[in-house]
């Protein structure tokens, strides 16, 4: 594996130049070549999930609200995600109205065409969600009721959506979603709060822009554990990686050199602080002594054998474009398509076929003019 710190350091010694403005270029060329590798072999896909907020009777403070009125302000905040939803008052009348999420502030475009007499409206349910911010291309959505997990058909385009909303219906089981404003929208509206709706995705690719940080050592690593303990460490200011938040996205991974650590590569779940972090899977085996040296970088998405190919292409483009060198352009432009080559094959092969059965031949019998020959 080669972190960003290794694969910038090995362009600036293969490009024999390593001023800190050309290390500044390598790792921009570096993270050119990653997502564009990543979306031409890789799904890079992932999922993430929201839940349903079914039917809501909310108050608000103001007990008669003026006919024209265009604003009010809940008892309570809106906990729930940004939305603009169809909501009824306690005198009938429908409006559609948005809410901001942790925020007591609702508010319309249409005014209210009759005095409000009573301080309380009737959410009918959320029907629109917010698509996270990572999240690139939406490949399906599904929603968890129970043990049935319900995969709802996609709408492609907003006329088919303006059709389908004629009417508000509600229903446990919405039939159709769709996509806009970057919003995912659900029809019929959900009828139930905290049911699961899982969103299977291509995410966006995240910037490779965090350095190595070897500072410290180990004080505590324990065979079959996900949580690492350090001495001197500085997990988290050492390198600007976020603390006490979910890192996922960031591939983070942890090292511990041998021969008093495994010196296997571990990815980093989240960090706690300087001298604590909790590893997505549990260290395999323990170090035979406290006190080694240890590597917390970020390293490509791309399967490990293939991070020099990175390189390869970065190395490729300032040969060819900005410190032109046709012999080292041509020379790096072979050793990249000899990578891509070898990870072609190695992606044609994830999969195999297991039925190793010979298919049976099979004879048209208006080829013979007399009989069709038995099967073989």
């Amino acid at each position: 594996m080669l972190s960003l710190t290794q694969m910038v350091n090995q362009f600036t010694t293969l490009s024999q130049n390593n001023t800190t403005a050309n290390q500044a270029l390598a790792a921009t060329l570096i993270n050119q070549q990653h997502k564009y590798l990543l979306l031409k072999y890789f799904d890079n896909e992932k999922q993430t999930t929201i839940t349903t907020v079914g039917p809501q009777t909310l108050a608000i403070t103001t007990a008669t609200l003026a006919a024209g009125s265009k604003s009010a302000t809940l008892t309570a905040q809106w906990t729930y995600p940004t939305c603009e939803q169809l909501v009824v008052f306690s005198d009938g009348e429908e409006l559609t109205v948005k809410f901001i999420q942790n925020s007591t502030a609702i508010s319309w475009n249409t005014p209210t065409k009759t005095i409000q007499t009573s301080a309380s409206l009737a959410c009918v349910g959320v029907q629109s969600y917010p698509i996270p911010a990572n999240v690139s291309k939406i490949k399906n959505a599904t929603i968890t009721i129970g043990q049935l997990v319900y995969t709802p058909a996609p709408v492609q385009s907003i006329q088919e959506w303006t059709k389908l909303n004629a009417l508000p219906y509600t229903a446990a089981y919405p039939a159709y979603f769709y996509m806009y404003d970057n919003h995912l929208n659900f029809f019929p509206i959900p009828s139930a709060t905290g049911n699961v709706i899982t969103i299977y995705c291509q995410i966006i690719v995240p910037d490779l822009t965090y350095a190595d940080n070897v500072t410290g050592t180990i004080l505590t690593v324990s065979a079959g554990s996900n949580a690492i303990t350090g001495t001197a460490t500085t997990f988290g200011s050492g390198s600007g990686i976020p603390t006490g938040t979910d890192i996922g996205y960031a591939n983070i991974f942890f090292s511990a050199t041998p021969p008093k650590g495994d010196g296997l590569f571990y990815q980093v779940q989240s960090i706690a602080s300087d001298t604590a972090l909790t590893l997505y899977k549990p260290v395999v085996y323990a170090p035979t002594a406290t006190g080694g040296t240890l590597t917390l970088g970020q390293y490509p998405l791309l399967a490990p054998d293939f991070h020099d190919t990175i390189v390869y292409g970065a190395l490729r483009t300032y040969f060819s474009s900005i410190s032109k060198d046709t012999d080292k352009a041509t020379y790096f432009t072979s050793l990249y398509q000899e990578k891509l080559q070898l990870m072609e094959f190695y992606l044609s092969t994830k999969q195999v076929n297991v039925d190793l059965s010979v298919s049976p031949v099979q004879s048209n019998a208006n080829l013979y003019i007399f009989a069709t020959p038995a099967n073989p």
